[in-house]
C-alpha cells in the first residue's frame, strides 16, 4: 500500500498527462534523449509561482534494501541547503518499491514507477523529466551525501561559470570489510586531496547544472548498466562544459558487499552483459587475464588477504556467466 500523501506515477500516467515519453531521434546511427527543455517550461512556471529551491534530486531504485532507501532520503532531507523536489524513479524492480513510512507527507518527495526496467540511464532520464530546478542531482540509493554536500557542489558550480557537473569523494560506511575494501580498491573511482578539472563525474552523486543536461540531451539509454557516467561527461566536455570534482565534502556507500554482487558488476566492467550480447569465450580469456595480473599486483603489494576475494569473484563470475549461456532464462535488470 501506498504511504499516505505519496504520489504513485506509473510510467504511461506521467508520460501521458502533460510529462511526455522520452523522446528519442536519431543521431549518427545511435539512440539518444532529446532535450528535457521542451516538457519543463510548466514546472519551471510552477517553481516560480511556489518560489521552491533551486535544486530538485533524482534518486532511480531497482530492487535495493528499503532501509537503504530510506537513508538515502533521509541525508537528503538533512542536507543544509533546501532542496526543492525529491523524485524517486522505481525502475521496474521485482518487487514494487514503496516510500518509507512519511516520506511523501509534505509532498517535497514522488515516486515515479515505471512499467519497465529502462535501466540506470533511462530511469534518471525519466526522473530528469519531471524536475524543472536549475540545478539537479543524481543520486544513488545506498549513497548518503554528507549535510554539506548540497550547499558544496552547488557553490563550485556557481564559482565556475562553465562547470556542468560537481561531485565528490565517495567513502565507505564499512571500510573494513574485506569485500567492500577490495570493491572500494579494485571497482570504484580513487578521489584525491586536491579539487579541481575531472573527466566525468562517477555516478553515485552528482550535481548537474540544467542548461549542461539539456545541451547533450540527458544520459544515453543504451549505457543501462554502466558507463554512463563517462559517456554522459565526454558528451558535455566536447561542446565545452567542464565537471569539477570537490575534495572538501564526501559521500559515504553504505552498499553490503556480496559475492553475487561483485560478480555481476565484474561482469559488466569486462562488457558481458547477456549471452545473446557477448562471447562466453571471449569472457573466459578476459577476465581469467585481469584475475592474474591483479593477483599478482597483489602478491607484489603484499595484499595477500585478497587473494581468496580474487578468485572467488572470477569464479562466481564465470559461473554466472556460464550458467545463464547454458541454461537461459529470462534477461534480468540492471543490478
Amino acid at each position: 500500500m501506498p504511504v499516505a500523501g505519496t504520489l504513485i506515477i506509473t510510467e504511461s500516467d506521467a508520460f501521458g498527462k502533460g510529462i511526455p515519453k522520452t523522446v528519442l531521434r536519431k543521431a549518427s546511427g545511435i539512440l539518444v534523449p532529446r532535450s528535457f527543455r521542451a516538457y519543463t517550461d510548466a514546472g519551471m512556471a510552477d517553481r516560480a509561482t511556489h518560489s521552491l529551491p533551486d535544486v530538485d534530486v533524482v534518486i532511480p531504485v531497482y530492487g535495493e534494501r528499503s532501509e537503504a532507501l530510506a537513508a538515502t532520503l533521509s541525508a537528503c532531507r538533512a542536507q543544509t541547503y533546501p532542496i526543492g523536489r525529491i523524485i524517486v524513479v522505481d525502475d521496474g524492480s521485482p518487487e514494487p518499491v514503496s516510500l518509507p513510512g512519511g516520506a511523501g507527507d509534505s509532498g517535497q518527495t514522488s515516486l515515479l514507477r515505471l512499467d519497465q526496467n529502462l535501466g540506470i540511464s533511462g530511469a534518471r532520464n525519466a526522473g530528469i523529466a519531471r524536475t524543472a530546478a536549475p540545478f539537479v542531482a543524481c543520486i544513488n540509493t545506498e549513497v548518503l551525501p554528507d549535510p554539506d554536500w548540497l550547499a558544496s557542489c552547488r557553490n563550485c558550480l556557481l564559482s565556475y561559470a562553465e562547470a556542468g557537473a560537481c561531485y565528490t569523494r565517495l567513502e565507505s560506511a564499512t571500510p573494513r570489510r574485506l569485500l567492500t575494501r577490495w570493491r572500494m580498491r579494485f571497482l570504484e573511482t580513487k578521489f584525491g586531496e586536491q579539487s579541481g578539472l575531472a573527466k566525468f563525474a562517477p555516478g553515485h552523486a552528482v550535481l548537474f547544472r540544467r542548461e549542461a543536461l539539456e545541451a547533450v540531451g540527458g544520459y544515453d539509454v543504451r549505457h543501462r548498466l554502466h558507463h554512463e557516467d563517462s559517456d554522459i561527461g565526454q558528451r558535455m566536455r566536447k561542446i565545452g562544459w567542464e565537471t569539477r570534482y570537490l575534495a572538501e565534502s564526501r559521500c559515504v556507500s553504505i552498499q553490503k558487499d556480496t559475492l553475487k554482487q561483485l560478480a555481476a558488476k565484474e561482469l559488466r566492467e569486462s562488457y558481458w552483459y547477456s549471452p545473446a550480447e557477448s562471447s562466453l569465450l571471449r569472457l573466459y580469456f578476459h577476465l581469467s587475464k585481469w584475475t592474474i595480473l591483479r593477483a599478482g599486483r597483489n602478491i607484489l603489494k603484499g595484499r595477500i588477504y585478497f587473494l581468496p576475494v580474487d578468485f572467488a569473484i572470477w569464479a562466481a563470475a564465470l559461473c554466472t556467466a556460464t550458467a545463464r549461456t547454458l541454461l537461459p532464462q529470462r534477461a534480468p535488470g540492471r543490478k
